[in-house]
């Protein structure tokens, strides 16, 4: 599937004269003023080539539902489903807590942790996605050690567009979603709405029952997401943009219990996961060569946790780990600005310097105290600055270099100690040189961090850690080389080499009396390389391979195992056209054996090797007419037995049939 998407359109910029009409709008519109890459120059998109992007086209192709899902599609890129059955993503071995979350620009992970459920996330609204590994923007902000993801969300460019979707799935799957734009001479709308859902799904054929689970239909698997969003955008003149924006998600979940009879059992549903956003994004032209944007939200995240006795769901428990009340709320909120200037006053550079503020607060209790002023609150606030900038160096060879300031500053810290506020300085350089027309070959290093989250300083995790205030933040220095060969549209390869040194990686480690700890660990590296090819002899067919090869190795202490990555990871896809309205699609994923960790009845902690796997997807796709398109198939056609937490398991063979009517 990797192959797939760097079929989805042309790799490299074209070498264009410095004075280049502005390019089209992609067909489904992204929100310009939500992208975020590095500075460009006149000449090149430079950071086209370590700013990974899939596009809404590619995400429909692959029936690619939640954003979690679509990731994977991605080199580099892995998926893990934790034992709270959320989507987690590693990028290079770096997890969701160094590779932040954004819309549109706007961070959007959980406050508390630093991470987000993907699975939560739909892909209905999308125009692309874009993953940035390792060098990445200053524009991001703190926090990018591994780089960023940033789901960008559509901008009409018509008088009327918008597409119409349905679909069933086995195990009481239901999807419905809808977008409608207009783009008119002074302004444009753009709305959506989604629905995801599913009653349960099915164990593989070949799992083994246990006391918990009797196979079949996964005991309460239930999910149900639905979403809707506005965004109402002014535009005066051709340069300046003043769009307001609002997105509602909520979403309920079961979370399934462990199989395995050495993990804790937790009978735990989700009847509350929702967030809501409010955004104000403008830009405004100074002269011909300069401009200002400014970005200000506000976004809001609650959770709430409720735990049973047993299998059965109907008696909350009021003595476990979820005592007095059987209940765990979640209020969070975040809030922030951001200010923007760029120009190209100076002959041969794109200068951008950045200022901006984040406050992040988190609230959680058990309902045992009627407001939440009675409950425990954190809140931590960060300050950020940043330059940029994009030197054309010659016809052919391009600079980029980007140097930031990052404080996080503790205001309240709950019942513990408060830490004394840090700041860093981090910095980058990639250069760029188009070979050839065809090709291009690029270096790049930057120099990141990470600030421990709240829940590394303070969380117990149910009473199986003690808390570590005084965690220092994780520094990261990235290198990767590598080429990019577009032939046209026949053939297109794609290699990188990437090594990261990652000191005082932050990790759960045992301490005396039976308990966990985060702590600093000190120094770890992850190498490998990156190769994905397309082929498309024809527009009747088309295939593509991915390989990631990721070596990730713990200098300080050796004897602990980093979890979570399998070592090798292939992908592919071959696609035919049968008839001109008829195609069959099948795709493959493997990878090799991972670790992982996870606390046993004594809570203690176990590390276990999980076994590699393979799986495979089927899909048939028509189109009786050009507007319409309908999909049917199976995933995990081969119906395999695999997990990657231990004691859950993931769903086997599942059939799916969807339409789409776009306008």
């Amino acid at each position: 599937m990797i192959a797939l998407v760097c079929m989805g359109g042309s790799i490299l910029p074209a070498e264009t004269p410095a004075k280049e009409a502005p390019k089209p709008a992609p067909k489904d519109g992204a929100f310009k003023l939500g992208e975020v890459t590095v500075v460009v120059t006149d000449k090149q998109e430079a950071l086209e080539t370590v700013n990974t992007r899939l596009d809404a086209e590619q995400i429909r192709a692959l029936n690619l539902d939640t954003v979690g899902a679509a990731l994977t599609a991605l080199p580099g890129v892995n998926l893990t489903v934790n034992s709270r059955n959320e989507q987690m993503l590693y990028v290079r071995g770096n997890d969701s807590r160094q590779v932040p979350v954004f819309v549109d620009g706007i961070p959007v992970y959980v406050p508390y942790d630093g991470e987000m459920d993907y699975g939560r996330f739909t892909t209905f609204d999308l125009a692309e996605i874009q993953v940035a590994k390792g060098y990445s923007s200053i524009l991001y902000g703190p926090n990018t050690l591994g780089g960023a993801i940033n789901m960008v969300t559509r901008r009409p460019t018509r008088a009327l567009e918008g597409d119409v979707a349905a679909g069933v799935a086995e195990g009481g799957g239901q999807r419905a979603a809808f977008n409608a734009g207009t783009r008119q001479a002074s302004y444009y709308l753009q709305a959506g709405a989604s629905y995801l859902s599913s009653d349960h799904w099915r164990l593989p054929s070949g799992f083994a029952p246990t006391v918990r689970e009797d196979g079949g239909w996964r005991d309460n698997s239930f999910t149900r997401d639905k979403k809707a969003s506005l965004k109402a955008g002014w535009t005066p003149n051709a340069t300046d943009e003043y769009v307001v924006a609002y997105q509602n998600q909520q979403g309920r979940k079961g979370n399934p219990v462990g199989t395995n009879p050495q993990i804790t059992a937790n009978y735990w549903q989700w009847p509350t996961w929702n967030k809501e956003s409010a955004s104000l994004s403008t830009r405004t032209a100074l002269g011909a060569q300069s401009d200002l944007k400014l970005r200000a939200y506000y976004d809001t995240y609650e959770n709430t946790i409720v735990g049973y006795t047993d299998a059965t769901y109907t008696t909350i428990n009021t003595t476990g780990n979820l005592k007095p009340t059987g209940r765990s709320f979640y209020r969070d909120f975040t809030h922030g600005a951001l200010a923007e200037f760029q120009t190209t006053l100076v002959p041969s550079h794109s200068l951008r310097a950045v200022l901006q503020t984040k406050t992040d607060v988190h609230r959680d209790g058990t309902g045992a105290i009627a407001s939440t002023a009675g409950w425990t609150h954190f809140e931590d606030h960060y300050l950020s600055a940043g330059l940029e900038d994009s030197v054309s160096l010659a016809p052919a060879w391009d600079l980029s270099l980007g140097a930031g300031w990052d404080q996080l500053r503790p205001v309240a810290s709950g019942n513990w100690t408060r830490p004394q506020p840090r700041a860093y300085w981090h910095g980058q350089a990639g250069l760029f040189w188009r070979a050839a027309p065809s090709l291009q070959v690029y270096a790049t290093v930057a120099q990141k961090e990470h600030f421990p989250t709240l829940k590394d300083r303070y969380s117990l995790r149910l009473g199986t850690y003690i808390d570590n205030p005084g965690l220092a933040p994780e520094r990261s220095l990235n290198l990767e080389t590598g080429a990019k060969l577009a032939l046209g549209t026949r053939f297109q390869l794609e290699a990188a080499l990437f090594s990261s040194t990652i000191r005082d990686l932050i990790q759960g480690m045992p301490v005396p009396g039976g308990m966990m700890q985060m702590q600093n660990i000190g120094e770890v590296r992850h190498t490998g390389g990156e190769v994905s090819a397309a082929f498309k002899p024809s527009e009747a067919f088309q295939a593509g391979l991915g390989y990631t090869y990721l070596d990730r190795r713990n200098v300080t202490y050796p004897a602990v195992k980093l979890t979570g990555t399998p070592r090798n990871r292939l992908s592919g896809f071959v696609k035919a056209q049968v008839l001109p309205s008829l195609h069959v699609l099948a795709s493959v994923q493997s990878q090799d054996a991972l670790w992982d960790s996870y606390a046993n009845l004594a809570k203690q902690s176990v590390t276990a090797r999980l076994g590699g796997f393979t799986t495979a997807n089927l899909s048939l796709g028509w189109k009786p007419v050009a507007a319409v398109q309908l999909d049917a198939g199976f995933t995990n056609v081969l119906d395999r037995n695999y997990q990657l937490s231990t004691g859950y398991p993931l769903p086997g063979r599942m059939w799916f049939a969807n339409v789409r009517y776009h306008f």
